[in-house]
């Protein structure tokens, strides 16, 4: 079971994610689910409100469109949310390998 002690040997691509810090501003508040994790990026899908202007009739009415976001980890600090609704803080240079490849190495303790 994922947690917060042993989130860096697991598979993230599902987890809910959130930038709360990063070299680039425009990413910095940027939420969504991880769809696909390789050694240095992690795409995340992004819900987004979309007034539909078809509707003239009432202006208040919001579509949700669904964007891919492409972060890379060694310039963002992540904030995980882990399934048992914990919230996790990782710098992504701690991220910075293959999923497969981070079952091998070892971590400080938190």
């Amino acid at each position: 079971m994922i947690s917060s002690k042993n989130i860096f040997y697991h598979e993230l691509i599902g987890l809910e994610l959130k930038v709360v810090d990063s070299s680039n501003p425009s990413l910095i508040g940027l939420q969504g689910t991880v769809i696909d994790e390789t050694k240095k990026t992690l795409r995340i899908e992004v819900k987004e409100n979309v007034q539909d202007e078809d509707l003239s009739s009432n202006q208040n009415d919001f579509n949700f469109i669904y964007k891919e976001k492409l972060i890379q980890k060694d310039v963002s600090v992540f904030q995980f949310k882990v399934p048992d609704g914990t919230i996790v803080e990782i710098d992504g240079k701690i991220l910075l390998n293959r999923p497969e490849d981070r079952i091998k190495r070892r971590y400080k303790k938190i």
